[in-house]
Formats: structure tokens, sequence, C-alpha cells
């Protein structure tokens, strides 16, 4: 890869984790007042992104927001959001259909005997965060240990429990799932 792209990828990636934390974490400090779901004003997002990334003018952030990263955001007229991730009061947009009967949630090998006997829980975040296939449950899991542990969780079973699921792009978030409804994937 030419050494330009590189840096274009790079600068890429740290906008998308620079919206992610106004999104997700910070709206107030930009001056942003997301709505009950965390939609902001899309026109005033671009203005903040380029007052950090000058070097990208508005229609180029625009294009990246709606073209690169749209599994980790959703636009919808003229409103930008953080799917999911947050750590602000927000409500998951109603979308509990197509929810898989399985979904997986990948873990550091440390967290394990504690998920299997007090549940999966939010923890910082506002919902819990699973996947519909293993392997992007491998790839979250490995952020945090270099041989994760994949979680099998039974969807029928933790909604009989209370769970409610709402799926968000390709991820999918939850309220708290108890120690009962998951399992240890065993490949």
């Amino acid at each position: 890869m030419h050494r330009c792209r590189r840096v274009k990828l790079q600068d890429e990636v740290r906008i998308s984790k620079f919206l992610s934390y106004i999104l997700r974490h910070n709206p107030y400090n930009f001056g942003l007042h997301p709505d009950e779901y965390g939609f902001v004003d899309l026109e005033r997002v671009i203005e903040v992104l380029h007052t950090k990334f000058p070097n990208f003018d508005a229609s180029r952030l625009r294009e990246l927001i709606l073209n690169e990263f749209q599994e980790r955001f959703e636009v919808r007229e003229n409103k930008i959001r953080a799917r999911y991730g947050h750590t602000i009061e927000v409500k998951p947009v109603d979308n509990e259909e197509d929810i898989p009967n399985v979904l997986y949630h990948g873990t550091a090998r440390r967290n394990l005997k504690s998920i299997l006997t007090e549940g999966l829980k939010s923890q910082r975040r506002k919902f819990v965060h699973l996947s519909i296939d293993k392997q992007s449950a491998l790839r979250v899991g490995k952020r945090h240990d270099s041989q994760p542990v994949i979680l099998k969780i039974d969807v029928h079973k933790a909604k009989s429990k209370g769970v409610k699921f709402w799926k968000q792009g390709n991820v999918v978030v939850a309220t708290d799932i108890p120690g009962e409804c998951i399992q240890i994937w065993e490949s």
C-alpha cells in the first residue's frame, strides 16, 4: 500500500474514533444535543469534525459518514447517531425483529467465571453488545485477549427471563443477560 493511502486510512480511523467519542460519550461538550435515541444534526457534526480535521473538506467528511462508516453510525433525515456503544442515556431505535436465536460474545478469559455466574452486564455502557456471528465475536474478543473465549447466548431463554434485544446494524444490543442463558461456544 502506498504511503499516501496508508496515511489517509489512518486519518479515516482517527475521524471514525473521534466521531464515536462525540456521539457515544460526549456530545454536549461539542454543543450537540441528542434526542432520546442519540440523533444529532448531521451538518453540525460535520462542522465539529472539520474543526478537528481541517485537511478534510466538509463534502469528504459527509462522504465518509454516509459510505464508509455506515455500520457504526446511522443517518436519518439529516441527523446522525452512533448505533451502539453509548455511555450517555439513549433509547435503542426499535428494531426487535430479525434477532437470531443464538448470539455470540467474545470476552477475555479472565472474565469468564464472573460472566457465567453473574451474567453479561453492560458495565460502563448502556447495553450489552453481542455479535451475530462467531467471527465478529472473535474479532471483538481479541481486543481484550489474544485467545478470547466465545460465549453463546440463548436468545429465546434470555427473552423468557425478560431480556430485551435490539438489532443495531451488524450488532445486537441487549439489557443485562443472566448467566443461565450463556454457554461457552466449543469449536
